[in-house]
């Protein structure tokens, strides 16, 4: 289980959040991740970019070879 608020460290070539109406959030090369209690995501990605990401998402696609279930 994942502890909110803690940093989680990835290599994800590839992160993309669908959210209702077709629409979707595409995040390269995702480095870390914090999940805010309020369910928000924190990315950092490798260019040291930060991204907030609301929450009402319904689906989160990941591009990774070493990700498991």
């Amino acid at each position: 289980m994942i502890n909110k608020n803690e940093i989680i460290k990835l290599r994800e070539k590839q992160r993309v959040y669908h959210f209702p109406n077709n629409e979707t959030v595409v995040l390269n090369n995702v480095v870390e991740l914090i999940v805010r209690e309020s369910g928000t995501h924190r990315v950092k990605t490798e260019d040291k970019k930060l991204h907030v990401i609301p929450t009402g998402w319904i689906h989160i696609e990941i591009n990774e070879e070493e990700w498991t279930v």
